[in-house]
């Protein structure tokens, strides 16, 4: 019953309260606000840790799917894939991105990841760098994920 309600929660917070990217992003930084204010992962997620790489086209629109590569989490497999389910839901409601002219020729092709720590609090940490920047995040999850 819980992981139902981690679900829920993560498909239905991003439709209902996503913010309005109001201006195009024109930085990295830009982005991993964007995201961090998109993506709120629900308290029962708290201590959980997940990393997507992803890449993005000219347009914004995320290129193929993304792809979660390391997931902390206890509970056992079936919560598992329901969680990475629900908080890749969550993370696609947030495309498209909006960017503007620099960000748009300069962010194509290049491979991203985007990690999020939910703290015990449910303070929620956002890191998004380009695959290979300030050391890989730690590679954990088998696909069909």
């Amino acid at each position: 019953m819980r992981s139902l309600i981690i679900v829920a929660a993560l498909v239905a917070g991003p439709a209902q309260g996503a913010p309005v990217q109001e201006n195009p992003a024109a930085s990295m930084h830009d982005l991993q606000t964007y995201f961090a204010a998109c993506v709120q992962p629900p308290q029962e997620a708290d201590g959980t840790r997940i990393t997507f790489y992803f890449s993005l086209k000219s347009d914004g629109a995320i290129y193929g799917r993304p792809r979660v590569v390391w997931l902390g989490y206890s509970g056992n497999r079936d919560d598992r894939k329901r969680l990475i389910s629900g908080l890749r839901a969550s993370f696609v409601q947030c495309l498209p991105l909006r960017l503007n002219a620099e960000m748009s020729r300069t962010i194509p092709g290049k491979v991203y990841y985007l990690q999020f720590i939910v703290g015990a609090e449910g303070e929620t940490q956002v890191l998004l760098r380009p695959f290979g920047s300030m050391g890989d995040p730690l590679v954990d999850v088998p696909e069909p994920y």
